[in-house]
């Protein structure tokens, strides 16, 4: 299929015409974990100085940039509680309320000295009241009580070898885990917080995402060119081809599945077909991403040249 044949078919399953950049807009050095929040603003940690920079979805504008630990790499929201910032270079966890004031600096544990990047990341399940951290150099997902105040981290963790990606079902409140040096996802019960089970998928898992609503979990293999298709229902794994190093991944309210690689490129996963159908240009290096459903739109950090694009999603 021709670049010129996807573009007209992009997405026609998922109501999308020619998804296409709107706007490049400069944050920090290495931009690289995006998150979106329920009152237009999108969060991006720089990785390389510190900061992270808050994008107003309405004006595409940076409106603030927070202080937040050493190295941020990851960044989740919740309605409720606040936004939370892994920091990879001093292994805590910045803990921000809604008005995006720091409440509390966490420690997670770990050597401050030289940390190689790709250490942390965070999600959050809104209704258990919890931040989930994973830190691969400890090889454990903390716990952290987002509805305490102020937010502290719990005694209970779970031990699983080398894990960086985090995705949590809203549905069943798993907690889905890639493990990069492993080839797997794990999957850890949220009552018992104990590791149940585990998916192999391709080479050096990294980025995840669920699509609560169709039951599947999408895994970026960036040591390879495949996205790994979980079906929670039936427990089956395929793979999608979608080229080389696939890094982050993200769904919007559609399906629609969104997928960066060092080329430059956002490839479009239709959820029907399970192959791509839209190649989308964007910054440098493109790493993390996020679907901002107000403005129909998906955030990409562009780690290469410090800038986000965002990409409209509505007819084009």
């Amino acid at each position: 299929m021709t670049r010129a044949k996807e573009s007209r078919v992009s997405m026609k399953t998922s109501n999308i015409e020619r998804p296409c950049v709107v706007a490049t807009i400069p944050v920090g050095v290495k931009p690289a974990g995006v998150a979106v929040d329920v009152h237009d603003h999108v969060f991006v940690t720089n990785s390389g100085v510190g900061g992270v920079s808050v994008i107003n979805s309405v004006t595409n504008a940076v409106s603030a940039t927070l202080n937040v630990g050493f190295l941020p790499e990851s960044v989740a929201t919740d309605p409720q509680f606040g936004v939370y910032v892994a920091n990879g270079g001093n292994f805590t966890v910045s803990a921000l309320d809604r008005f995006h004031a720091l409440v509390a600096t966490i420690d997670i544990g770990g050597s401050p000295f030289h940390p190689p990047p790709d250490r942390m990341r965070v999600a959050v399940d809104h209704l258990m009241g919890r931040a989930y951290v994973a830190s691969r150099g400890l090889g454990r997902v903390s716990i952290t009580k987002i509805s305490s105040d102020p937010p502290a981290l719990s005694s209970d963790f779970t031990d699983v070898e080398g894990p960086l990606g985090l995705a949590v079902d809203p549905v069943s409140h798993r907690v889905f885990v890639t493990r990069p040096d492993h080839n797997k996802v794990s999957v850890i019960d949220a009552t018992t917080h104990e590791e149940i089970g585990s998916f192999s998928v391709g080479q050096h898992p990294t980025g995840i995402a669920i699509d609560s609503q169709r039951r599947r979990v999408y895994v970026a293999n960036s040591g390879f060119k495949t996205v790994s298709l979980i079906n929670m229902a039936t427990g089956g794994v395929s793979a999608i081809d979608v080229g080389p190093s696939p890094t982050g991944v993200a769904v919007d309210s559609h399906g629609g599945v969104y997928v960066t690689h060092p080329d430059g490129l956002v490839r479009v996963i239709d959820p029907n077909s399970a192959t791509v159908t839209a190649r989308i240009p964007v910054g440098s290096h493109p790493h993390g991403l996020a679907f901002e459903p107000h403005s129909n739109r998906v955030y990409v950090a562009n780690r290469g040249d410090g800038t986000v694009s965002a990409i409209d999603l509505a007819d084009g």
